[in-house]
Formats: C-alpha cells, sequence, structure tokens
C-alpha cells in the first residue's frame, strides 16, 4: 500500500503545533480562556485528520487480515480437530492395555494365593503379557506417552470467604479495576472504594475540513 507522506507529513506538523501551542499557552484571563477553547476546538479537527489518514492506511490491512484469518480457521479448526481424536483414541488404547496387563497380572496373583498355580508359572505368564506402549515410531514419525500434571480449579465463587482472601493475599486473585469502578460507579460496591468528582473540560470542534488549523490564520 502506497501511503502519501506529504500527507502523514502534514498532520505531524498539526500535532507538533498543537503540542507547542499547548506548552506556551497561559490561562490568566477569561480572553486567554477564549483562546484556550478555540485552541482545543483546532485540536480536535487535527485528531479527526490523524484519525482518518491512519484508518485509511490501517483498515484494508485489517480487513485482508481478518479475511485470511476467517479463510484459514475452518482449516485449522478441522485439523486441531483431527490430531485431538487421534491422540484420544491412543490414549484411550493405551489405558485399556494398561488396565487389561494389570487385571492379568491380579488374576495370575491370585491364582498363586490360591495355590492354583505355582508361582514361576505365574512369573513366566506375567513376564509375556502385553505391555502398554510408551513410545511409537513410524514410517514418517514418532510418538512418546507421557503423563502431565494438570490443575483443576474450584469456582471461587463456591469458596469460602477465608479461602478467597487467603488466595486474594497470596495474589491469585487477580484484581479487576474496571469492574469494580463500574460497580462503585453504579453503587453496589461501597467497601474500600470512594466515589468522587473531578472537575473535567468537554470540548468540541466546530471546524470542518476547509477551516483553519493550528499555525493558520
Amino acid at each position: 500500500m502506497d501511503i502519501d507522506t506529504k500527507e502523514v507529513t502534514v498532520v505531524k506538523q498539526q500535532s507538533s503545533k498543537a503540542l507547542a501551542a499547548a506548552q506556551e499557552l497561559a490561562i490568566t484571563s477569561p480572553e486567554e480562556m477564549t483562546v484556550a477553547t478555540d485552541h482545543l476546538s483546532k485540536m480536535k479537527q487535527v485528531a479527526k485528520m490523524i484519525k482518518e489518514r491512519k484508518e485509511a492506511i490501517t483498515k484494508p490491512l485489517m480487513e485482508a487480515l481478518n479475511s485470511a484469518r476467517d479463510l484459514f480457521k475452518p482449516i485449522e479448526a478441522n485439523l486441531a480437530e483431527a490430531e485431538r481424536i487421534v491422540k484420544g483414541k491412543m490414549v484411550a488404547y493405551q489405558t485399556k492395555v494398561e488396565a487389561d496387563a494389570e487385571a492379568e497380572r491380579l488374576r495370575l496373583a491370585k491364582r498363586v494365593e490360591k495355590g492354583t498355580m505355582k508361582p514361576e508359572t505365574a512369573v513366566r505368564k506375567m513376564e509375556q503379557i502385553e505391555e502398554a506402549p510408551k513410545t511409537v515410531q513410524g514410517k514418517t514419525g514418532a510418538m512418546a506417552f507421557r503423563n502431565v500434571k494438570k490443575v483443576r480449579f474450584a469456582d471461587v465463587k463456591s469458596l469460602s470467604p477465608v479461602a478467597q482472601i487467603a488466595l486474594c493475599e497470596a495474589g491469585y486473585l487477580v484484581w479487576d479495576e474496571s469492574a469494580a469502578r463500574r460497580d462503585a460507579l453504579a453503587g453496589k460496591l461501597t467497601t474500600g472504594v470512594e466515589v468522587y468528582e473531578e472537575k473535567v473540560v468537554a470540548s468540541s470542534s466546530k471546524l470542518d475540513a476547509d477551516s483553519p488549523l493550528l499555525g493558520q490564520k
């Protein structure tokens, strides 16, 4: 994509002028407050120009990226599902072989206990039991089974207040500031929070594309 460097240079100059004007601005009278209001108005227009130019560059790129993702998403999903199915069947087979082998060893041990089979015979038969595969070497690849430790968490809401406090103190419960701010403003959260008012400036620009910008008369 061709980027109009001249246009980028223009908006870059405008943003630099906005910063310089803000730094030089002094408000000590009603007249200077009016000047500051006009500065904000012009800054809004500069911000609009920058946003429009930026989106003219990034929007087609984002659309192309989303299109590529949409194109490959079902393909990747099918492959991931195929891999999940094959691995699941491998694990199921290995688990079954392990269970069958353990059941056979137990059966032989019980026969020895009952006296219906000699210990040496049982040992020989146990040595002949098919063991579950740990590794498999194919023509184009290899695989190996391994045990992985995983963790399953209980729902935090189901824990006692004491347990929740312990998790918070240990740093395992993440503070959600956005949710807390929302609930505080709605009056749902009152503990450990202060709702206060702060004066801010809300400005708007009445300028259009043909109006003078910063540094222009």
